[in-house]
């Protein structure tokens, strides 16, 4: 079967015409429903996994599903958009660049997994055991489909994370992880002026937070830590009562996370001698991506294709976060970012190189293709039963 381009851009146009943030369950849902209508064609068994009504389902396509996973492809179905985006700035090609809220963040990216399932060649199917997991919360780090993500690895031998390539075609081998909080401080109001000594500033409290976070960073490390907002306060001349600040805390080592929870029961002890109160909220946590046996041999498979190929192949570290942080925290070989190439993510302006759709089908074909060669994948040769 051949690729038909005109078929995927078609395809692609209608689901990018979709709003589908992550707080938006009717249209992720929606996107679900046309890929798994692409995998029911290819005769996998798909199901739709409800995490809660907060977000849309999680798709899960399988070929064999009562057999362990030779390759899990992992995407979502969000974006970072409000509803009205789709409609505002829906899909266009423009030259050779295709634009539209989350065409290349990550709609393109999980068409094309379909795309490249229906077109690998007979012989590189047989025997090959696959999960695709299309996920409706990636962007709102994964808290609700995470453990259906988790489970799935369990039984996975490699993991490719579809996400978007950066604009020169690199990918990603390793991600920091992630401790993200809204923190709210509850303080004791009184008059700034008359007595000024019998309130408790949550402002002043959240701000010693913040210099006390920061004697964490350590670049060199891979350690950061950012207060992405605060609030807090009414008028200049009554002492705060209530502040709140979002914390975003980022680390390469998983001994680093240690440090960071000792420093938060070491400031919530202070809080307590300050007579303020704290509620903390995590809105975000993710453990890192890191190398785990058999990574780097799944990542000399790419570079040696792309040699053979003449194609650009580069891993590089991110500071950002993908579902590859749970993969690996299991134990599965993972690349991340091998999707389209282009630019521009969770911005008006993103964009997908209209010529890489065809250059990583053909790329990840013959990537598969060498590991199959190279007996990375289960041998048993009865093994696979399509449904």
């Amino acid at each position: 079967m051949g690729f038909d381009r005109n078929q995927y851009l078609r395809e692609l146009e209608a689901i990018v015409n979709i709003d589908s943030g992550s707080r938006n369950p009717a249209g992720t849902r929606e996107v679900a429903a046309l890929l798994e209508e692409k995998y029911r064609q290819l005769g996998f068994h798909t199901e739709m996994v409800s995490v809660g009504p907060e977000v849309g389902p999680v798709l899960v396509a399988m070929n064999a599903p009562d057999e362990p996973i030779d390759l899990l492809f992992i995407g979502h179905t969000d974006t970072v958009f409000l509803d009205g985006e789709a409609s505002r700035r829906p899909f266009r090609i423009e030259g050779e660049r295709l634009y539209g809220p989350g065409v290349y963040d990550m709609k393109g990216c999980s068409l094309l997994t379909a795309y490249l399932l229906e077109n690998l060649p007979e012989e590189l199917k047989a025997n090959l055991n696959i999960c695709v997991i299309h996920n409706p919360d990636e962007e709102i780090s994964s808290f609700y489909s995470r453990e259906v993500i988790i489970e799935k690895a369990k039984t996975a031998k490699f993991a490719f994370v579809m996400e978007p390539s950066e604009a020169d075609g690199s990918m990603i081998k390793e991600r920091k992880g992630i401790e993200k909080l809204k923190i709210h401080f509850k303080g004791r109001p009184s008059h700034a002026g008359d007595a000024p000594q019998d309130g408790r500033s949550a402002i002043n409290e959240l701000a010693y937070w913040i210099v006390r976070m920061n004697t964490l960073i350590d670049y060199d490390a891979g350690v950061s830590v950012n207060a992405g907002t605060i609030q807090g306060g009414s008028v200049p001349n009554v002492v705060p009562e209530h502040a709140q600040m979002e914390l975003d805390y980022r680390y390469s080592n998983p001994v680093n996370v240690t440090a960071f929870f000792d420093m938060l029961e070491e400031l919530q002890r202070h809080a307590t001698e300050m007579e303020i109160g704290i509620d903390i909220e995590v809105i975000g946590k993710r453990p890192p991506m890191v190398d785990v046996p058999g990574a780097k041999a799944l990542r000399s498979v790419f570079e040696d294709v792309g040699k053979q190929m003449d194609t650009f192949v580069s891993f590089k570290k991110s500071g950002g976060v993908s579902d590859a942080n749970f993969t690996t925290s299991v134990g599965v070989p993972t690349v991340c970012s091998i999707g389209l190439i282009g630019s521009g993510f969770h911005t008006e302006h993103e964009y997908v190189e209209l010529e890489s759709i065809l250059q990583r089908l053909d790329f990840l074909t013959a990537v598969i293709a060498e590991m199959r060669r190279r007996k990375m994948f289960c041998e048993s040769a009865d093994r696979l039963s399509v449904t």
